[in-house]
């Protein structure tokens, strides 16, 4: 009886959660009011926005649900980089408990909101005014609001879905988006596969393609899993003979605290990628001015985003590295415990010991990160195989689908637990 409440209880939830990403899909076609779409499309070429805006929404159509989760992404990005620096902000997050964490999640929203407005108000006037002939306040108007309205009830589909507790909800978002976005690559890759003629040429590419696609999907997997361990062990445990501390040698090894590689999951590649598109937007339309030839500038825009995507990937990597793990708490939780790591002193020389060992891995792991986004673009150029223009989108589809397969089975542990009280 118990198992099937939980199997019901379960369909339940991913019945909610999947009719609240319809509804979100749904959103990116119900089109703004007046807007000439045709037009629309046949300029997003022109603008780099579009490519970033794409692999969030998974449609070039200007949709109410154009902006998405998007505002409230950068709304967070504000937010978590003001809370170290904003001393009300800091005390909220680290001795409010539920409150505060309350607290702040209303602040991004109120951010979130003024930012999706900021965005409308950037799309109607630069977007969408250039190529509309009758141009009138009352139409910015109904473009704005129509754009908010969509970014509002996005971020409201996502707190819904994170309250169903079987994933993150801006990021099953945006991966629904990208799902969504998966057969408009299938011409994509039928040209890339069978443009050659000769039979054996597309069996070698399509076997170079298989072969590759299964070497990034593991790596991802691999790194998405991996964490070092950092072995600690009891006070009491240091009075004992060493040969009692010979005989529970297979205990003190199980004795670890893991530390995650990649702390921060999928989140440094989205905030890095939105970021990345405020930098990008002013160089392109410098280059755009015709001072070097358009191969040259091609070829500096493509280096540039490369190297600025990298950058910012390590940057985000180290900061949600930093806003997740506290030394210094569990330095303190440590020595409460009277536990302590090997070699290692309680106290102080804990503290520096860990704040090393996580900016290391961080560092590490936001290079890797980075490497694996942009890695599979390198070998296609090199194949001359256009298999995957967009990596990061096969990171993100990875990331939150292990993420929620790792949140349904702690739900069903957690249920069947509850069942033995």
């Amino acid at each position: 009886m118990e198992q099937s409440e939980t199997t019901a209880l379960l369909k339940a939830k991913i019945t909610k959660i999947l009719f609240l990403l319809l509804l979100v899909r749904l959103g990116l076609y119900i089109p703004v009011p007046n807007i000439d779409l045709d037009i629309f499309s046949q300029n997003q070429s022109t603008n780099p926005i579009f490519g970033f805006a794409k692999t969030l929404t998974g449609s070039s159509f200007l949709g109410i649900g154009a902006l998405g989760i998007l505002p409230y992404i950068n709304a967070s990005i504000i937010i978590q980089l003001l809370v170290p620096v904003i001393p009300k902000l800091e005390q909220l997050q680290k001795e409010e408990g539920e409150f505060g964490r309350q607290q702040i999640t209303r602040y991004t929203r109120y951010l979130a909101f003024a930012w999706s407005i900021f965005l409308s108000v950037g799309i109607a006037f630069f977007l969408v005014k250039p190529i509309v002939f009758d141009w009138t306040s009352s139409l910015a108007l109904e473009i704005i609001l129509s754009l908010v309205t969509g970014s509002i009830l996005s971020m409201w589909f996502s707190e819904l879905i994170t309250e169903e507790g079987l994933g993150n909800g801006s990021s099953m978002l945006i991966f629904i988006n990208i799902v969504g976005s998966i057969p408009n690559s299938f011409s994509d890759l039928n040209n890339a596969l069978f443009s050659k003629v000769s039979y054996l040429d597309n069996l070698k590419t399509v076997g170079q393609g298989l072969i590759f696609y299964l070497f990034v999907v593991s790596v991802i997997i691999l790194f998405q899993d991996s964490f070092k361990k950092i072995n600690i062990i009891a006070a009491k445990q240091l009075n004992v003979s060493y040969s009692s501390q010979t005989q529970n040698f297979s205990e003190l090894k199980n004795s670890y605290i893991p530390l995650k590689i990649n702390q921060g999951g999928i989140m440094p590649l989205v905030f890095s990628s939105t970021v990345a598109v405020v930098f990008a937007y002013p160089v392109q339309a410098f280059l755009n001015l015709g001072f070097i030839s358009s191969s040259l500038a091609t070829s500096f825009m493509s280096f540039y985003s490369i190297a600025l995507n990298i950058i910012l990937v390590v940057i985000f990597s180290c900061f949600y590295a930093a806003l997740v793990l506290k030394p210094n708490d569990i330095s303190q939780n440590l020595a409460k415990m009277a536990y302590s790591i090997p070699g290692v002193r309680q106290g102080k020389d804990t503290t520096k010991y860990l704040e090393k060992t996580v900016a290391r891995l961080a560092f590490m792991g936001g290079l890797f990160l980075a490497f694996l986004a942009f890695f599979p673009l390198i070998i296609g150029n090199v194949l001359q195989v256009n298999l995957f223009k967009n990596v990061t989108s096969l990171l993100i589809l990875i990331g939150v689908i292990t993420d929620v397969t790792s949140q349904i089975r702690g739900y069903l542990v957690a249920r069947k637990y509850e069942g033995f009280k």
